[in-house]
Order: C-alpha cells, then sequence, then structure tokens
C-alpha cells in the first residue's frame, strides 16, 4: 500500500509546487527551510502514512493538508481524426521519412 501513497505523494507535490508558483503569497506562511509535510484530510490513509514518515521533531517541519483537488483538464487542443494516409503524408512531409532520413 506504501507505493500506492508514495505516488500519491509525489502527483501532490506537483500541484502543490504548481501552486506555490501562481500564488506565492501562500508561500510566507512556510518558513525558510522547512520540510513540508504534504496531508489529504480526505484521504484518512495517505495522511496516518505521511504522519508516519513525517520527522519525529516538530522543528522544521510544517503539515499542509492540501485541500480539494480540481479535475485534471486535457492541455490537448484542436485534435481531429485522421486516416493512416494522411498521417503517412504527415509523418513524409518535405521528404523527411524516417526511413530515408540519414544519421549524422
Amino acid at each position: 500500500m506504501s507505493d500506492l501513497y508514495t505516488l500519491k505523494h509525489g502527483d501532490l507535490f506537483v500541484e502543490f509546487t504548481r501552486f506555490i508558483a501562481m500564488h506565492p503569497k501562500f508561500s510566507e506562511q512556510i518558513p525558510d527551510g522547512a520540510e513540508v509535510i504534504l496531508l489529504d484530510s480526505r484521504d484518512k490513509g495517505y495522511t496516518r502514512f505521511m504522519l508516519r514518515h513525517a520527522p519525529k521533531k516538530d522543528a522544521n517541519v510544517i503539515f499542509v493538508d492540501v485541500g480539494e483537488l480540481a479535475p485534471i483538464r486535457s492541455r490537448v487542443k484542436n485534435p481531429k481524426v485522421i486516416s493512416r494516409e494522411t498521417a503517412r503524408k504527415v509523418s513524409t512531409k518535405n521528404g523527411n521519412s524516417s526511413r530515408t532520413r540519414k544519421a549524422n
């Protein structure tokens, strides 16, 4: 089960880093050099896991409940379904087919 929580922590870390970049004033609440422990009050198992693995001394440790995550949105713009023939033409535009391209 810890692998799942490790993956979740990675996701939360990326999202929290984005949040800090977009809301720099929030970081003023975090002391310089502090170790930030990300918690999720909506996931008790994850929170218990993180508390179990957090430093035992509270000096220089800050806990952040991430609150709620917004749904992930796609960054894909203007997709279209194309035929194999069209895909081949796109892949060989300007005569740079991967089969005929010479290695430098």
